[in-house]
């Protein structure tokens, strides 16, 4: 299969999403036991947020997919042009862009984990003051946000064309 179709499948988009969620649950797990030691634990943290934020983010990209809105140029993804006017990684940005509406439990959690996607996944302080203030007390995450995850998953997979008795359309490679 060539890069231009694949790329451009939401079914490889979600795939990369759901495992993506599920390497999130299992660090967030390992950071709840009691033998971790603070650097694992707030590591764990980290890195459980972040990718449960990246697994959000492959699932939006591939109701881009689905909707033929993936720019490819120079065959490289451009995410400047696929996504206008949206901050890189700020996933309540891209689920307003697609006018996907979520409820307020969703919408808290997005702007939560764009925290982690933007800067707090990858450096121990933001790269701007803006950021810094704007992190002020959400930096947390809790046992709730994988069900609220799992189920915008889901929504955004049916989005995508994902039907729970049939499954993924075919590809058409």
């Amino acid at each position: 299969m060539d890069f231009n179709t694949k790329i451009k499948n939401a079914e490889f988009w979600f795939a990369q999403a759901f495992q993506l969620y599920d390497a999130s649950k299992a660090l967030f797990n390992s950071m709840v036991s009691r033998e971790s030691s603070e650097n694992l634990r707030v590591g764990a943290h980290k890195g459980s947020a972040f990718l449960l934020g990246i697994s959000i983010e492959n699932a939006l990209k591939g109701v881009l997919a689905r909707r033929g809105q993936l720019v490819i140029e120079n065959d490289r993804l451009k995410p400047s042009k696929s996504f206008p006017n949206c901050t890189a990684h700020d996933l309540f940005a891209l689920m307003t862009l697609l006018n996907i509406n979520v409820n307020n439990d969703e919408a808290e959690l997005l702007k939560r984990l764009s925290i982690y996607t933007i800067w707090a996944g990858k450096y121990g302080t933001p790269l701007s003051k803006n950021d810094f203030e704007k992190s002020d007390s959400l930096l947390f995450q809790k046992t709730s946000d994988f069900t609220l995850a799992s189920n915008l998953l889901l929504k955004l997979a049916e989005l995508a064309g994902y039907k729970s008795e049939s499954g993924w359309p075919n590809l058409c490679s």
